[in-house]
């Protein structure tokens, strides 16, 4: 498992995000995914379905650029190991409910189905570890 590889001391490619930030960053996404933490809509193009999958699906992502929901940023790092155990758990949470039929919305992005959240939640996991060389 990739999460694995993370250390607390591994070192940013870019961005502002120390690896405990960004395990906590990530484990405040699916806790929005999975309507544990309530997240205030914002209004802009994102909310329409072509533009969200546009985003989620296609365009690259930028590198230290792009600031997401303030409400995704509420978790501060703790205790690596526990905070690490965190973000598996919430991951596993996520997959466990794929056939779920209704799922929090995404503060930019609005209403999504669960394959939607997935692939956002993919591409949102992978584009952080890379971030940090694993």
């Amino acid at each position: 498992m990739r999460i694995g590889a993370l250390r607390p001391d591994s070192q940013r490619r870019w961005g502002r995000l120390t690896a405990p930030q960004m395990v906590c960053h990530l484990s405040d996404q699916l806790r929005i995914a999975l309507g544990h933490l309530p997240a205030q809509p914002v209004a802009g193009p994102l909310r329409y379905t072509p533009m969200k999958q546009l985003v989620i699906d296609v365009l690259p992502w930028l590198k230290g650029r792009i600031q997401g929901p303030p409400e995704a940023f509420t978790t501060s790092p703790d205790q690596w190991e526990r905070d690490v155990a965190t973000l598996v758990t919430l991951l596993d949470t996520f997959g466990s409910r794929s056939g779920q039929q209704t799922w929090a919305p995404h503060p930019n992005f609005g209403r999504m189905s669960g394959p939607l959240w997935a692939r956002l939640t993919r591409r949102h996991v992978d584009h952080h570890l890379t971030q940090f060389g694993v």
